[in-house]
């Protein structure tokens, strides 16, 4: 799969870490890149994500734009050490192998800041989704984006959004297997025509194996080129399909998504209001519901980085 893939764009990029330290101008203290780095994580606001975070608590800032379904920030040091190789026991006594030996192990030269966001990118081709977003970020929130990158290599040099965007180019790497699950209902997807392909197929093939058989030699080198041709262009055509993004779910840009999740908490407090209601009164009681919610309106809706919907009344 593609960066983007069913309406959304997934951004994965990995920003090399300042492996030197920093002078505090005030007191003088010293610290390094990786430490401040993680302190400024550390006191980024998450917003309200459980239902025990303070009414108060700061808002995540990347809840100041609609395009966010999920960002992340990890920092990484080194690879996962996942144990010794494991090798035949008889082989190893042949080889002389001492179990007691370390083997090579995977090192970093610097510790690496991961970003990985999934954003909404309704119509729009990759690089300009990317760029929409990465706007959109400077434009917000860069003081933010200055106190964690600002410790990475490379990001004294971005003083605007263009910066901002290029640097972002420069670190990534492309999102092999985006997670998208809007298709309630399922995705049905496009059937590759794979009938024009294999009778396009035959017919290279049945000419080959002609030529192969009436022209001798040359005609014989003249068919394997025909049949590479062919097996060249089925693999071109399988990874071309594969790599097509899937066509953008009903309602999966975040604000459709905000006003759904809203929707499904109110209405769990409307069946529970609802119970022993007879005919009239639940009529009544649902219309109540709908004109406090609002189903097809924008608002009211979940805020974003937040959690619990805002409270409605809807008691006839």
């Amino acid at each position: 799969m593609p960066n983007l893939d069913g309406g959304h764009y997934f951004l994965t990029m990995l920003a090399p870490v300042r492996t030197g330290n920093m002078v505090d101008t005030v007191t003088g203290a010293s610290r390094s890149h990786p430490h401040l780095l993680r302190q400024a994580l550390a006191l980024l606001p998450a917003g309200r994500q459980t239902a025990a975070s303070p009414a108060d608590a700061p808002s995540s800032p990347f809840a100041r734009n609609t395009l966010n379904h999920l960002a992340r920030f990890v920092v990484i040091d080194g690879p996962a050490y996942n144990g010794r190789e494991s090798s035949d026991t008889l082989a190893g006594l042949v080889r002389s192998t001492d179990p007691l030996v370390a083997q090579p192990v995977d090192v970093l030269t610097t510790p690496f800041l991961l970003f990985a966001a999934d954003v909404d990118a309704q119509q729009l081709d990759g690089p300009t989704a990317l760029r929409r977003y990465t706007d959109t970020l400077w434009a917000t929130m860069r003081p933010e984006l200055d106190a964690t990158f600002g410790h990475c290599l490379g990001f004294e040099t971005v003083t605007d959004a263009a910066g901002f965007n290029a640097y972002v180019v420069r670190c990534q790497i492309e999102t092999t297997m985006p997670f998208n699950d809007y298709w309630a209902d399922g995705l049905v997807a496009p059937a590759a025509p794979l009938g024009a392909v294999g009778a396009v197929a035959a017919v290279v093939v049945a000419a080959a194996v002609y030529l192969a058989v009436t022209r001798g030699w040359p005609g014989l080198a003249l068919a394997a080129g025909l049949v590479a041709l062919v097996l060249y262009g089925a693999w071109r055509f399988i990874i071309g399909w594969g790599a097509r993004p899937f066509p953008t779910a009903p309602d999966s840009d975040l604000p459709s998504v905000l006003k759904a999740l809203f929707l499904q908490q109110a209405f769990t407090g409307f069946a529970s209001s609802a119970q022993g209601l007879d005919d009239a009164a639940l009529y009544a009681h649902f219309g109540s519901f709908l004109a406090a919610t609002q189903p097809s309106a924008a608002s009211p809706a979940l805020i974003p980085g937040a959690v619990a919907a805002p409270q409605v009344e809807w008691h006839a």
